[in-house]
């Protein structure tokens, strides 16, 4: 096969309710949809039937993993968007969860049924590295963004053959450098008052209204043309607003970050970006 990019191709590993593969298929690109949840692929089947039907997008009720076949797979049943082959992932929080058995495949084998794409989004708890598997097997896309959780996953991009990031804080959706700015602070603010667990903070949440104070926080989500929903990833590439620079200096950054974050108290939500050059 040929293992170079395919320029109108993107990869949705982790759909979710489809808004990112939305995003993707208004931008022009086919989508290739990977979800193992399967009430997820009812659902975006029905709100982009003209792109199903046309073959914009192909959804997978699949689950990646390291072998063909079948795996347990745990449903959150208050958070289905945290639902995952790890059952301490899909029951974070004390929150409700079922095991189902579901059909899996390698991601080589899909990356060999519909190609290499242009981008790949990785969203799946904690089983990004069956992807990234596939990767060293298959060919590289020109751009990946995976949800990062420890800086080892720079170190694996680049032995991939990544050679420049970018962090992107997925609340805000700003590059992790945009943050001196005034728009930074704007965005992280709303967010300190909705996540601290001082008791000042706690008091300003009651007074003025969770979800009013989490609207503001949005607002770095608007971009021309397009508004983000919350545990949407946003844009990707090129199109990133940030600078990219090396593996090392971006996991000085996630350093640097992830300990003033979590030592007050709060979750660093974070994409790592990846280009090849």
């Amino acid at each position: 096969m040929n293992k170079s990019p395919t320029p109108d191709l993107i990869f949705d590993v982790g759909m979710n309710n489809g808004d990112d593969a939305g995003f993707y298929i208004e931008c022009g690109f086919r989508v290739v949809a990977v979800e193992a949840n399967e009430a997820f692929c009812g659902q975006v089947a029905a709100r982009f039937p003209e792109a199903v039907r046309d073959g914009r997008l192909v959804i997978q009720n699949v689950a990646v993993a390291g072998e063909p076949g079948e795996v347990e797979f745990w449903i959150n049943e208050d958070h289905p968007e945290w639902s995952a082959l790890d059952v301490a992932s899909a029951a974070r929080g004390g929150h409700r969860h079922r095991k189902v058995t579901v059909p899996a495949l390698r991601f080589g084998d899909l990356l060999r049924q519909h190609g290499v794409p242009h981008y790949l989004k990785v969203d799946i708890e904690s089983a990004d590295h069956f992807c990234l598997d596939g990767l060293r097997e298959v060919g590289l896309p020109d751009y990946l963004s995976v949800e990062v959780s420890d800086v080892a996953l720079v170190d694996a991009c680049e032995a991939l053959g990544y050679r420049r990031f970018m962090l992107v804080e997925q609340s805000s959706l700003l590059p992790i450098d945009d943050w001196s700015g005034p728009l930074g602070w704007t965005a992280q603010f709303p967010r300190i008052l909705t996540a601290h667990r001082a008791w000042p903070f706690r008091l300003i949440r009651k007074l003025a209204g969770y979800q009013r104070i989490r609207a503001l926080g949005q607002r770095s989500r608007r971009f021309p043309g397009r508004d983000f929903p919350i545990g949407s990833s946003g844009d990707f590439g090129s199109n990133l607003t940030g600078t990219w620079v090396s593996g090392d200096a971006v996991k000085a950054l996630w350093h640097r970050h992830y300990r003033h974050w979590t030592s007050h108290g709060r979750e660093f939500w974070c994409d790592l970006h990846a280009s090849r050059e």
